[in-house]
Formats: C-alpha cells, structure tokens, sequence
C-alpha cells in the first residue's frame, strides 16, 4: 500500500534524564521513529526509511507496523549495540547529548537509576565525557559506517505526497532530496547538529530543494551566528524554496511568512511533559502533515504543536501509539481558533 507521507531518519535506543532528574533507562526513539509518529498523527499510512541494528526492539517495530508505519524501506543490519545515547535536560529546555553508555553503567558507577539530584546529574555528565564512547560502537557511528541511501526507497514510497528528512549527514541528504524532489513531493528537512556545523553557504544548495526548513534555536544561531533570531530566520527562508520555521522548545516556534515578511509565532499546546525527548521530531512529522494537507506553513506549524504535545506526555517513540487523530484534529481546532486562523478540511 501506498504509504501518504514518508519519514527517513534514524532509530536508536536512548537514555533519558528529564529537568526533575527522573531517568528513563533505554527507551526505544530515532529521530526516523518520532517523526513518523509526529505525521501518523493525521495520516493512517507513513513510509519510513531507516538503517535498523539487530538490537532494536523488534516489538517497537511491529507496533510502528500494526499502527500504520510501512517498514519497507527500512533496511535491518546484523550488529548489535549495547550503548544508547543519553540525552540530558535542564529546567529551560536545553539538552546535553552526545554521550552514550550501556544503560548498566549509570548503577556501575553508583549512581542512582530513578532520579538524580542536579548534582548527580553534574557527576554523571563528568563521568560520560570522562569515559567517551568507551571503545563501543555508538548510533551515531552506525549510521555513518551504514547511511541510508536513495537505493533503499521503495518504488510506492515515492507515490507519497510529502517526505521529511531528519537530521542526517550531507552525504545521505544528497542522495535522498533529489529523489524526492524528483516525484514532486512536499520536501522537509530538519537541521541536528549534522547540518548546524556548516555555514548557510554551504547549507544553501540544500535549502532549494526544501518547501520548509526546521532548525532548533540553537542550530539556527550556529548556522547564522551573531544574529537575532528573527534575522537569521529571514535569511534562512531566503536560501528555501519554501519557508523556514525555529523551533523554541516550550516557547513554541516561528514561521517566516514570506509574504508578510514577518515571523509568525505559533505556541506549543499545553500538557503534562514527562519527557521532551523526540518533540522536535514529532513536529516536523506533524508540520509535513500539516504542510502537505493545508499549504501553509503556520497552520502545518499547528499541526506540529499537536504531535509534540503527545510525544512530549509519554516516554518512547511508539507511547503515543495507537493515535486518536478525532482528539488531534479538536486539538488543532483549538489552537487555530487562538490563531485567528482556519485549518482547511482533512
């Protein structure tokens, strides 16, 4: 079956420790799962395109399937690994990454295994950059030794209307945009830490390909350093076909409106956050969706809010699942009516 959206990014095993200092020990995500999650929120079939280890959860990935995630295009490898990212957040949003251990080591070093103190949390941090990948294969490396590759994407993905790349290297960005961009699809793209140490200069070839570009706050300032935030958003939609929208965490986003030639802010939705992790995927899932169905790029921001908002309530990529798209759609009535604008039909 054809699928009506497609995601492409990666799926990994991650270690969390939220704000309070609760920490969620190996709980399945990828920027490639969240934001397949974020667009299966309003759509019932989503294409994803992903590199899986040996030792991802095969129950997550039949239960992405049972709820209407396609895994054709996803391509499992025969290696295993026991170290998982740890992403590591403070009371304003901001997270450390880029550490990885086994979920075993934390209680090893004597730590605590449901919450920390802040100072706990200082020690850990320590002791993760102390201890480096620790000689282990790490997510980040598996998907440089094994990039997703245009080769891999089933023939019916490219019949989809929209397509989303998460944070990936130039090199398999290369290979994926103009394959989508050569079926006509609405084209995505998420910036991560693989994007944000280029220049916009270098960016820029990427950038004409999009119909939105989606940076965080801090990669937006890394590619366009020195400048205000609504300046930097301005030059960033100018290098897109599209638009460009910063994601601010709890503050919400904003979308450059190239008509107007204004930011547009749009706010998150309210609820219990238990754990941010994977927001920021779920959004852009949730913005192509919107992006695809609607045209608009503030109102497919809204869409985006409303995936957040679930993913961020629940731990794991596959929590939100199954999707009640009755109660995303009243959502988004609520928050476009606080807009003062109108979501088209589905």
């Amino acid at each position: 079956m054809t699928p009506e959206l497609v995601t492409a990014g990666g799926l990994t095993v991650d270690h969390v420790i939220s704000a309070d200092g609760t920490v969620a020990l190996a709980r399945v995500g990828g920027n490639g799962a969240y934001s397949s999650v974020g667009a299966l929120c309003w759509r019932e079939r989503v294409g994803l395109v992903s590199v899986a280890v040996a030792s991802y959860p095969r129950e997550t990935l039949a239960r992405l399937r049972d709820n209407g995630v396609a895994l054709d295009g996803v391509v499992m490898v025969d290696v295993a690994l026991e170290s998982g990212n740890w992403f590591i957040y403070d009371h304003e949003g901001h997270r450390s990454e880029r550490l990885t251990s086994r979920p075993e080591e934390l209680a090893q070093a004597g730590f605590p295994t449901d919450r920390l103190t802040p100072q706990q949390v200082d020690d850990w941090q320590t002791h993760l950059r102390r201890r480096g990948d620790g000689g282990e294969l790490s997510y980040s490396q598996f998907r440089d030794t094994h990039p997703m590759v245009a080769a891999q994407v089933p023939e019916h993905y490219l019949r989809a209307r929209g397509a989303h790349c998460a944070p990936s290297r130039p090199v398999v960005l290369a290979d994926l945009l103009p394959l989508f961009n050569g079926r006509g699809m609405v084209v995505t793209l998420d910036a991560g830490w693989q994007l944000a140490e280029l220049s916009l200069d270098d960016l820029s070839p990427f950038l004409a390909q999009v119909d939105a570009f989606l940076p965080s706050e801090i990669e937006l300032a890394a590619l366009v350093p020195g400048v205000p935030i609504e300046q930097a958003l301005a030059l960033a939609a100018a290098r897109c076909r599209g638009t460009a929208a910063v994601k601010l965490g709890p503050r919400g986003c904003l979308v450059w409106d190239k008509e107007a030639g204004a930011p547009v802010a749009v706010p998150v939705i309210p609820t219990h956050a238990i754990d941010p992790t994977g927001a920021g995927d779920s959004f852009c899932g949730g913005f192509l969706a919107g992006l695809v169905e609607t045209g608009d790029a503030v109102l497919a921001a809204a869409y985006g809010a409303v995936s957040a908002s679930l993913i961020v309530s629940r731990h794991g990529a596959d929590g939100a699942l199954p999707i009640d798209r009755a109660a995303c759609r009243e959502m988004l009535a609520r928050l476009t009516s606080s807009l003062a604008r109108a979501p088209m039909p589905a």
